[in-house]
């Protein structure tokens, strides 16, 4: 009996190590075999977060300043008629103040 032939039946070749790792991966992934793949993970999106998508795309299309009413404004402080309320200006300084000491 020979030892050689024997050892041989144990050792790989390093193409057939290469060999039996790919179809050991192409066992692993069904999709490269052409099977059905498996279901995976699936994400679910609560009604309020596309609430809040929906409002920030309308926020995206409304321009920042409501021209028509600058517009009117302007016109009132250039024809003079534009009057200012003391009371509103100074309640809403008192408030903003009462806000930032809270």
């Amino acid at each position: 009996m020979k030892i050689n032939n024997l050892y041989n039946k144990f050792i790989k070749s390093p193409d057939e190590i290469a060999t039996q790792n790919g179809t050991q991966k192409a066992a692993q992934h069904p999709q490269a075999q052409g099977e059905t793949p498996v279901r995976g993970d699936r994400v679910e999106i609560s009604q309020t977060s596309q609430d809040i998508r929906k409002i920030e795309s309308v926020l995206k299309t409304t321009p920042d300043v409501r021209a028509d009413k600058i517009r009117a404004l302007k016109q009132q402080i250039e024809n003079g008629s534009y009057q200012v309320d003391s009371k509103k200006v100074a309640n809403a300084m008192l408030k903003d103040l009462l806000k930032d000491l809270a």
